[in-house]
């Protein structure tokens, strides 16, 4: 690889659209989670106190490898985004990486609360084979795996399943974000933790900040045209970002408030036979070929 890639890639996972910028926004819609999802806090300046509590203090005990592990998986999947200057050239960027890069943060990030009896292992599984659904499925008629071209794949008789996936992808942001009880180690944004504050807390806390990029930005990516670069493209990408937050916590504020039983039923009686229609939709339009 020559070293003018080497220093792109190194800008893009450090900077933008990497480290930096997932901080930024992640906290952000972090801040916004926490106000919408325990409204008792006050308003945004206590929430956003809240947020900040995540920094370790005296009393830490050690920063857990996993969580580092995975925000570094999490900045590898922005790097694959079709976000307005993105350094990364758009022919290197590919949606299998990202696919992987945040499957395996999922995981090293649930394993640290695996065996701890604080997730249920049968959702986490069902939501992430749905997500998986929703992200590869729009490629069967581009067959195609560049993030930019699959958002601007303009087949008519594909609408139908882009837009069963984009609803998949939605439902599934709840637990991929760690926004619900039943998939967040670490508790809800803005609950209380389920560890004492410290290092280890402040790790899985600032992961989830890093992971609002790369799930959000993928939606961007997937099911939208590419944003130009430039200032207009920015904010487009940035309000289709925000906006997919916003509805996952708005999903999430549902399942909440509806109870633990109630979030089962969602995943396992709507949200996984709506996947396996979805795969059946995308194999019908592999069968007829695009028109």
């Amino acid at each position: 690889m020559p070293w003018g890639d080497v220093l792109d890639n190194a800008i893009g996972l450090l900077v933008y659209p990497g480290a930096v910028a997932a901080l930024l926004l992640g906290a952000i819609a972090e801040i916004g989670a926490t106000w919408a999802l325990v409204p008792e806090r006050g308003g945004l300046r206590p929430a956003a106190r809240s947020v900040l509590a995540v920094l370790p203090g005296s009393a830490a005990r050690g920063f857990p490898i996993f969580s580092l592990l995975a925000a570094l998986l999490a900045l590898v999947a922005c790097l694959q985004m079709a976000a307005p200057f993105n350094p990364v050239p758009a022919g290197d960027r590919n949606l299998l990486i990202a696919a992987f890069a945040l499957i395996a943060a999922a995981w090293l990030t649930w394993t640290w609360g695996w065996s701890r009896g604080e997730l249920d292992p049968r959702l986490v599984l069902t939501v992430q084979a749905c997500w998986l659904v929703a992200l590869l499925v729009p490629a069967v008629v581009p067959q195609n795996f560049h993030p930019q071209a699959l958002g601007n794949s303009a087949f008519p008789s594909a609408v139908p399943t882009r837009a069963a996936c984009l609803f998949l992808y939605l439902m599934c942001l709840p637990a991929l974000l760690n926004l619900i009880p039943e998939a967040a180690p670490q508790g809800v944004p803005g609950g209380p933790g389920r560890r004492l504050p410290g290092i280890e807390a402040a790790g899985f806390g600032l992961l989830r900040i890093v992971l609002w990029l790369p799930y959000c930005g993928l939606f961007a990516s997937l099911f939208f045209a590419p944003s130009s670069d430039d200032v207009l493209g920015i904010i487009r990408f940035l309000v289709i970002v925000l906006g997919c937050a916003m509805v996952s916590v708005a999903i999430s504020l549902n399942l909440i408030y509806r109870g633990a039983r109630f979030t089962r039923r969602f995943y396992f009686n709507v949200v996984a036979p709506f996947a396996i229609i979805t795969v059946g939709l995308g194999m019908v339009l592999a069968l007829l070929g695009p028109k």
